[in-house]
């Protein structure tokens, strides 16, 4: 017993691969959402929310959300510097249910004084503490931005309810950490065996985002992966928000998810350059089990890679097809982000339609064009409501 509780305390004072995969797509993601606010003119202030933060700093070097959010404000204010431009007030809120935990963090980021940044510490359990959050970034101008990182320890503070009412002013964005693979295991069990008062938190995440009628209730879930799709779509609450799933596996059969909702399409464009910048090979998560390297590796990712196109080149022919008008470069654009692909996976594939004759490209009005030039497949021409383009079945 007693070598079973040195093996625990020793896990948390180091970083495993599952959770530095974790950890990366924050730190990446966190790099892209403080340059962009930084220099768009209609930001004023970034506010940044850390609900557990943990140690901050672990014995195997590794650091935690806390300093990875200093770090990356610091490459932040060098560029603002090299570009000469202003640097804006960022706020960073840490919170943490262990007290020992926020003491070391404050200890850390006493040595971390940073122009125009400020640091706020909490002692509070999860539930008060988003509570907190959910009103002072409610009471916040519509000038401000947020973003609240959640990896709780489990899913027992995750409620719908209070998610809903971080999103509420549309300035706010999530990244949430879930342990989905023990909630995909018992997920029968907590809607059969209402008895169990052990599955009451598990009950009241599946009943509150899931209405009576889902197929999550007749046991239509296939797998893992379907039911991680599931809690994406859930969390855009029909469709008001932006979403993103990015899987974990820690080791065979044992999967970890982080979703993401904003309510920035731009954002969603973000995340996903993110999610394949840290998974190039399918963009769809870490595989701790893939590490070590066979003789075939490369030829196994390619294959991976020429699956994951494959189902974006499905989707983008069936929505051409299904469509009397055709679609716009703005309905690619925006069914290839919703898939959780890159604009320049869709256009590889439109160009290789187009070659191979299986689709026609129009213009606005309806004129057959040459399409040398862009298809238009970007955020600019989205936000710019130009439709470039229309393609359609051949």
């Amino acid at each position: 017993m007693k070598k079973e509780m040195h093996k625990r305390n020793h896990v948390k004072d180091v970083v495993l691969p599952h959770s530095k995969a974790k950890l990366d797509l924050f730190k990446t993601y966190l790099e892209h959402y403080l340059r962009v606010l930084s220099l768009a003119p209609f930001c004023t202030k970034i506010n940044l929310y850390d609900i557990f933060c943990g140690i901050g700093l672990y014995k195997d070097g590794n650091v935690g959300s806390p300093l990875i959010a200093v770090d990356r404000i610091k490459e932040t204010h060098k560029l603002l510097n090299e570009l000469g431009k202003p640097i804006k007030q960022i706020n960073l809120t840490i919170n943490d249910k262990e007290k020992d935990k926020i003491e070391t963090v404050r200890k850390l980021l006493l040595e971390q004084k940073l122009n125009q940044t400020s640091y706020f510490y909490h002692n509070e359990d999860a539930d008060d503490m988003l509570d907190f959050v959910s009103n002072e970034v409610n009471s916040f101008p519509s000038t401000e931005r947020n973003l609240v990182f959640i990896d709780p320890y489990g899913y027992s503070n995750i409620h719908k309810e209070k998610i809903q009412k971080l999103l509420k002013n549309e300035n706010t964005e999530i990244i949430l950490f879930l342990p989905v693979m023990q909630m995909y295991r018992f997920k029968n069990i907590a809607l059969t065996d209402s008895e169990r008062t052990c599955y009451d938190d598990l009950r009241r995440f599946i009943f509150s985002f899931f209405p009576s009628n889902h197929r999550i209730h007749n046991d239509q879930i296939e797998n893992i992966f379907d039911f991680i799709n599931e809690i994406k779509e859930a969390l855009s609450f029909n469709g008001k928000f932006f979403t993103s799933s990015h899987y974990i596996q820690r080791d065979s059969g044992n999967y970890y998810a982080l979703f993401y909702i904003t309510p920035s399409l731009y954002g969603l464009d973000k995340m996903v350059e993110t999610k394949w910048h840290v998974s190039p090979v399918t963009g769809k998560g870490f595989n701790q089990t893939k590490n070590q390297q066979s003789l075939f590796e490369q030829q196994f990712q390619e294959q991976d890679q020429r699956q994951q196109i494959e189902y974006l080149n499905g989707r983008i022919i069936e929505a051409i097809k299904s469509s009397e008008n055709g679609l716009s470069n703005k309905d690619i654009y925006l069914l290839t982000l919703k898939s959780d692909f890159k604009p320049s996976h869709a256009n590889g594939i439109l160009k290789a339609l187009i070659k191979n004759n299986q689709i026609k490209v129009y213009d606005a009005i309806g004129n057959k064009v040459n399409v040398d030039f862009g298809l238009g497949i970007s955020y600019k021409e989205y936000k710019e409501k130009n439709i470039k383009v229309l393609f359609k079945n051949k």
